[in-house]
């Protein structure tokens, strides 16, 4: 490798958060270069060492006591030394962020609803040495672009991990509150990761009108009423024919039938158990084939266990209600061999690196 007389990061653009300056053969009197909205953080072997703020350094073994003594531990002895130089800005950066969720199951039948968020938030650097460890040393990183992807996915990641913990009635009833301590969770976490989050902003979050109707707390009788309600309205003025007479008179003998037992004194006749349509939330007479609402099955739904904690979930979600982790692992390549490996594996099964 030459000689580097000169280190400085004077190509960085307004949305670079670090670059890395790899296998750089360097000598006590080089010259190190950082801006004023910069740090240069000297790396080796995976471990962060000295940090240089503004100004222009000439390195010594004084400026640099921690490489200089890791390198003498390493009996490297003379004036030159491999190394590399991390530039982090800390500058404030925007980062957008959204996907899907899921509910943690709720009530008596664990129903869970899938959630749309989306928002974004304010962050920069606040520990370059732990910033440089954590995304350069254990996450491989090697450019700006990778750093800010690794941050989208963190905040996904973690957004869907609290939403998991939270019951439908909560997140109807509470959205603001419920997104207020998810944000706390995601300052606190982003901190042990070198990162001070200042501001997140959930822009919306999408809950499904069947959730809203699951989670509405309506009794049995103002459940069938609002049913009767909303298949008057969808019919056809006269009745529609022969087939929605039919559909209307089918609906209404149900729906009253059920009326009438609600309505009845409770000696006189034991509960009616129900079942929820996992479709619209619809209420149903157990032994009911069909929803009465919506017209969707209600035979029970597959069960798969999740990859990554076994909990048991429904076979139509795409995430684990438990844990929140991909209920179809996808396929991440080891950072140093480049061989396939699932995301669920902790380690490479071609060359044994840590894969995350």
């Amino acid at each position: 490798m030459p000689l580097v007389e000169k280190v400085s990061w004077d190509f960085a653009g307004s949305e670079d958060i670090a670059y890395r300056f790899p296998n750089l053969s360097l000598k006590y009197g080089s010259q190190v270069i950082v801006k004023e909205n910069q740090w240069a953080v000297f790396f080796r072997d995976g471990k962060a060492y000295d940090v240089f703020g503004p100004g222009r350094h000439t390195i010594t073994s004084k400026n640099l006591p921690l490489l200089t003594g890791a390198l003498k531990a390493l009996r490297i002895i003379g004036d030159i030394f491999s190394c590399e130089v991390v530039y982090v800005s800390n500058s404030q950066f925007r980062g957008n962020f959204g996907g899907k969720a899921y509910s943690a199951p709720s009530g008596p039948v664990k129903y869970q609803a899938e959630l749309g968020f989306y928002g974004y938030l304010l962050y920069k650097v606040e520990d370059p040495k732990l910033f440089v460890v954590e995304f350069f040393g254990n996450r491989g990183a090697s450019t700006s672009g990778d750093v800010t992807t690794y941050i989208k996915g963190f905040i996904n990641e973690r957004v869907i991990d609290e939403f998991a913990s939270f019951d439908i009635f909560n997140l109807v009833k509470n959205v603001d509150e419920t997104t207020d301590k998810v944000s706390l969770i995601i300052r606190d976490e982003a901190g042990r990761i070198g990162l001070k989050i200042i501001d997140t902003t959930f822009e919306g979050v999408e809950i499904p009108e069947e959730a809203r109707r699951f989670a509405s707390g309506m009794g049995q009788q103002a459940m069938a009423m609002q049913y009767m309600k909303e298949t008057a309205e969808v019919l056809p003025e006269g009745g529609g024919g022969a087939a929605a007479a039919g559909v209307g008179a089918g609906v209404g003998i149900a729906m009253g039938t059920t009326m009438a037992k609600t309505m009845q004194p409770q000696a006189a006749e034991a509960p009616q158990q129900l079942i929820v349509c996992q479709n619209c939330g619809a209420q149903n007479s157990v032994g009911t084939k069909f929803c009465g609402n919506c017209g969707k099955s209600l035979a029970p739904v597959a069960k798969v266990k999740c990859p990554k904690c076994d909990a048991d979930v429904p076979s139509t979600m795409k995430f684990c209600g438990n844990c929140g982790s991909p209920l179809k692992p996808e396929k991440v390549n080891c950072p140093k061999c480049k061989a396939e490996n699932l995301s669920t594996g902790k380690f490479c099964s071609s060359c044994g690196a840590k894969l995350k």
